[in-house]
């Protein structure tokens, strides 16, 4: 099935040198003579692509842009731009466009920014596919009343900021309650990192969660990026958090202190903006008695 393009121009030359440019690559083409009309052909039609002119009579296309992030159409927007406006096209770019052509339009250029619009647009709709089909996954199954009161619970702390810490015995399905935490949060869209804190061992936790620098320790061949800069945006899961040394512990309240790591053989801080949820089978209450837990940490 051919790729559906619209352009938005008030130039009939203009569209129909586009639309015989694109047809004869097999692309199928709409064409809209203003800017509120290019809107409503939006809504209507699910686009691969859309060309839209910056200067238009009525509604131009920077307000066209504007509207369509509004109507939540994410379809891949490339400007079309006169010489003067440049400084505009990339004001646009900015504002969410995906690319910009300056006239008069190159025939290879059109082709390449169209082409790599519509292959964005394809690999959005696929990751969105296999996020779908992971969140069926993970989903939580149930409707008795301890599952209903697990539910209210999740609901109330999701939308926090708030670090979260999960407990119960082993298989009761704290991952899941931590993915549903993530999934109703307003990191739903960035990344779920999960981390066994009792699978990886002692010398190597840290730098699995902070990261380390070529030559830091034996093995450490090249650099490598920590699970906290890796969840940068979005959450990380800290399963098994009790089995975590007191040395990694204080490094961890750092990060939810100051929002702040340090890779392993680096003197430099990186600035992370992370959301913690942890999960343990451990009494964390008596592990601080027993002084193999930190109290701050567990407050933090």
């Amino acid at each position: 099935m051919p790729y559906r393009v619209l352009v938005v121009d008030d130039e009939t030359a203009i569209r129909e040198a586009i639309r015989m440019t694109l047809e004869y690559e097999g692309y199928r083409v709409d064409e809209a003579r203003s800017g509120q009309d290019g809107l409503e052909k939006a809504q209507k039609t699910p686009f691969d692509a859309i060309l839209l002119d910056i200067k238009m009579p009525v509604l131009d296309g920077i307000e066209v842009l504007e509207n369509l992030k509004e109507m939540k159409i994410m379809t891949p927007v490339v400007m079309v731009s006169g010489h003067g406006d440049i400084s505009t096209a990339v004001e646009c770019t900015k504002r969410g466009a995906f690319d910009f052509l300056e006239k008069p339009l190159n025939r290879e250029k059109l082709l390449l920014a169209v082409r790599n619009a519509v292959r964005t647009q394809k690999l959005e709709e696929q990751v969105g596919e296999l996020r779908e089909k992971s969140e069926k996954v993970y989903q939580l199954v149930g409707e008795s009343a301890p599952m209903a009161e697990l539910k209210t619970l999740i609901d109330r702390a999701a939308p926090t900021k708030a670090t979260v810490l999960i407990t119960g015995e082993s298989g009761t399905g704290k991952e899941l309650v931590a993915r549903e935490i993530h999934r109703r949060s307003s990191r739903a869209a960035q990344s779920f990192v999960q981390v066994n804190c009792a699978a990886i061992p002692e010398e190597l936790i840290e730098a699995e969660l902070f990261g380390h620098e070529k030559g830091s320790f034996t093995g450490a061949v090249r650099k490598q990026t920590g699970k906290f800069v890796a969840a940068d945006g979005g959450t990380i899961f800290l399963d098994e958090i009790g089995d975590m040394s007191l040395r990694t512990q204080a490094k961890v309240l750092r990060v939810l202190q100051e929002g702040e790591v340090e890779p392993v053989g680096s003197a430099t801080v990186v600035k992370v903006d992370v959301r913690v949820i942890a999960a343990t089978n451990k009494d964390l209450e008596e592990e601080i008695r027993s002084g193999r837990f930190r109290e701050d940490l567990y407050y933090g």
